[in-house]
């Protein structure tokens, strides 16, 4: 059986590339999914902002949450069962490290903007670093 990791994050170029995963090979008996997120650490300086900590990680625990179940949704409502897995730490280490049990990384293209894209390496760096395929859906 084939193992496919999917990373997903909060983009319309992730939204886009999991109907591909879904369609492409959500129908195959063969292939297992897993999307994968990865919570950023929270960094807070003070105490103003040390008090607010707990509510603020509960936000983000809720937003990665909900970012999974939002993705899950997309495969279970075409009858795909799949598997989730949140993680905290730097994304691309976090997923490249998860990934290595896997046959087949994918991953959305990064958003189109100038500026995101001067910016953003994200892509590069798990098209660079990846211990397995990537593919990356445009």
């Amino acid at each position: 059986m084939k193992k496919i990791l999917f990373a997903v994050d909060d983009t319309k170029s992730c939204q886009k590339a999991a109907e591909f995963v879904v369609n492409f090979f959500g129908d195959r008996e063969d292939c297992a999914i897993t999307i994968i997120h990865v919570k950023t650490p929270i960094m807070l300086y003070g105490e103003a902002a040390l008090a607010a900590y707990e509510d603020i990680e509960k936000k983000e625990s809720e937003e990665s949450d909900r970012l999974l179940e939002d993705f899950s949704a997309i495969f279970t409502n075409k009858g795909v069962n799949v598997k989730q897995q949140l993680l905290e730490g730097e994304a691309v280490a976090e997923v490249l490290n998860y990934a290595k049990d896997y046959d087949l990384l994918v991953i959305g293209q990064s958003e189109g903007s100038f500026w995101n894209k001067i910016f953003s390496t994200n892509q590069n760096d798990f098209s660079q670093k990846s211990p397995i395929p990537i593919l990356i859906v445009k």
